[in-house]
């Protein structure tokens, strides 16, 4: 990524930090000349985009950058995921959906997502103050969501297993 790159988003991240009020989560799409490379969200999309464009292989490929903000961004990234087919999307991009995890197995998934949207967010280095005060609201929200996430998952964990009734057969 050239200097000039760097400057430019940085100045996207200036300009638009309001775009991240109310800790709504972003869900982006990174484009190439080979079409839809990669989707994610993010409260912080900008800056997660400059960690792909710095970290991926395919980084460097970027040419175009689309942020929404849709009601239920983890959702809309799964459907988006699943109905365009980014090319570098590993999760939700096979050939089926993959099955729904039992209750605790989702909610250990959720919780692994959220401590690595903290991390995220802990490891971030604010370019402003005002992306400071955003970076420490999300710090918050996250630790809370993992305190209720680790609550669900030992309360699941605990329930009695349920076993889905197999149907009847019929005999002829």
């Amino acid at each position: 990524m050239t200097d000039v790159d760097s400057q430019f988003l940085r100045g996207l991240f200036d300009e638009e930090g309001s775009l991240h009020t109310a800790g709504r989560t972003a869900l982006y799409r990174l484009y190439g000349l080979e079409g839809l490379l990669y989707v994610g969200i993010s409260v912080c999309p900008l800056t997660r985009v400059r960690t792909h464009l710095r970290e991926q292989p395919w980084g460097p490929h970027v040419i175009g950058i689309q942020i929404d903000y849709p009601d239920d961004a983890e959702a809309a990234e799964r459907e988006t995921v699943w109905t365009e087919r980014p090319k570098h999307n590993v999760i939700f991009n096979g050939r089926t959906p993959p099955t729904p995890p039992d209750r605790a197995a989702r909610l250990r998934a959720e919780l692994a997502l959220e401590q690595r949207r903290l991390e995220e967010f802990e490891t971030a280095v604010p370019e402003s103050s005002t992306h400071l005060r955003l970076i420490a609201r999300g710090i918050k929200a996250k630790r809370a969501r993992i305190a209720k996430l680790t609550k669900e998952v030992k309360d699941a964990e605990a329930a009695p297993r349920e076993v889905p009734e197999r149907p009847k057969r019929v005999r002829s």
